[in-house]
């Protein structure tokens, strides 16, 4: 038996005490993933640094220096003694200032709504990197210093899909069915006598019942016969294809947008339990992106459309259910995987072959440039049942992604 001296902590208690709190942690992580998104804040973070600082003439000059300071760290290998001494002054400066910020916060001393995420991520760069690292939405990487991992996704997945819905109204609602009718826990509103063998019991209609069986039987004895069932919709099974381009022209806005909206369309879609995703990056080659590795995309190379169109006709054919196909790209195609043909000619001569999967293909065009849109009308036309869609800011890209995903799902009202 055990006495007061002998009694174990706690699991709880024994937990390690999290860095920073995950509310926080996921702001900082969108800062971090997307550098063009800007919160503002109450709060001065200049003030913690500069109280924290020991040399004086950095601390008179310091909004001054600040920001060299920060060059150097991310940067310059090499800096007179001049600029060393008060360096190093300044980032043990920044680690206490760090530090101080989320003892207040924790204290309830400082309000998560009196900070910006963007501007503590600029300010406090290195800091929360290494504490991100800890809480294991970070990990090591040799050529950039960090890369986000499956539970960074997770987190940014929620808050990406979250900002995708936001103004969101009852015109942005469309259907997900087709006019087949089967076994489903969506009714209609037809009525059909009851079939043991297709319907369950939560289908049958029981005031109908009732009705029927008041008039057979005054004694309100209800019989099977007396059962009437609403039917079920048959609810089409989706395969979404995201062809997302990766070549050297979608760096900055257009690839954070187009992973935002690989992240919102695979949250969204593992909400509803019935539709399946495959993301495919592509340049002039083509790779299938697992759990995990979305954040992590990079852009190089040349731009391969025909390869992509390619992929995504194989993945659909494959797979059971009709397939939706969202093609992401800036500009013509650069290079062709069949050596025998341009990479325009590629290009079409790929639609041609979509066209025999019936697949519904949307061609989200993040460049107005003429040709380019002349030859996406081309391929839309080709492949029959398409749309074309030009994006002026990639970062919108999201809501309109989720949208029409959601249009598939809810009947007009």
């Amino acid at each position: 038996m055990f006495t007061l001296d002998t009694k174990p902590e706690c699991k709880a208690c024994k937990r390690r005490e999290r860095e920073i709190d995950e509310g926080l942690a996921k702001d900082l992580l969108y800062s971090l993933f997307n550098p063009y998104h800007r919160e503002k804040g109450n709060v001065n973070l200049f003030d913690f640094v500069k109280e924290h600082l020991k040399n004086e003439e950095l601390k008179q000059f310091f909004e001054n220096f600040s920001f060299m300071l920060n060059d150097m760290i991310r940067g310059y290998k090499y800096i007179s003694r001049f600029w060393s001494e008060k360096l190093d002054d300044y980032v043990e400066a920044k680690k206490r200032a760090w530090q101080e910020i989320k003892r207040k916060l924790r204290e309830g001393k400082l309000k998560r709504e009196d900070l910006s995420a963007s501007e503590l991520v600029n300010y406090f760069y290195e800091e929360i990197v290494e504490d991100l690292k800890k809480e294991g939405y970070l990990e090591e990487d040799y050529f950039r210093g960090y890369r986000f991992t499956k539970q960074a996704e997770r987190s940014l997945s929620r808050k990406i899909l979250q900002l995708s819905l936001r103004n969101l109204g009852s015109e942005d609602f469309g259907e997900h069915e087709t006019e087949k009718v089967g076994i489903s826990k969506f009714l209609s509103e037809e009525l059909v006598e009851f079939d043991n063998f297709k319907h369950t019991f939560d289908s049958i209609d029981i005031q109908e019942s009732l009705v029927r069986c008041a008039l057979r039987d005054k004694s309100l004895r209800i019989e099977e016969i007396d059962l009437i069932a609403r039917e079920g919709k048959h609810l089409e099974r989706c395969v979404y294809v995201m062809l997302i381009d990766v070549s050297d022209s979608m760096r900055g806005r257009k690839i954070v947008g187009a992973i935002e909206s690989a992240l919102a369309l695979k949250k969204v879609i593992s909400k509803s339990g019935l539709d399946e995703l495959h993301v495919v990056a592509f340049n002039h080659r083509v790779r299938r992106i697992r759990d995990g590795e979305i954040l992590n995309l990079r852009t190089r190379g040349r731009t391969d459309i025909g390869l992509a169109l390619k992929t995504a006709r194989e993945i659909v054919r494959k797979r059971k259910g009709s397939g939706v196909i969202f093609l992401i790209t800036d500009g013509e195609p650069t290079s062709s995987f069949d050596p025998n043909l341009s990479p325009i000619t590629c290009a079409l001569n790929e639609a041609e072959k979509l066209r025999k999967v019936d697949a519904n293909l949307t061609i989200v065009m993040l460049s107005p440039e003429k040709r380019f849109l002349a030859l996406c009308d081309r391929i839309a036309k080709i492949v029959g049942k398409s749309n074309l869609v030009y994006i002026e800011n990639p970062l919108n890209m999201k809501k309109f992604i989720v949208r029409s995903y959601i249009k598939r799902w809810y009947h007009n009202g």
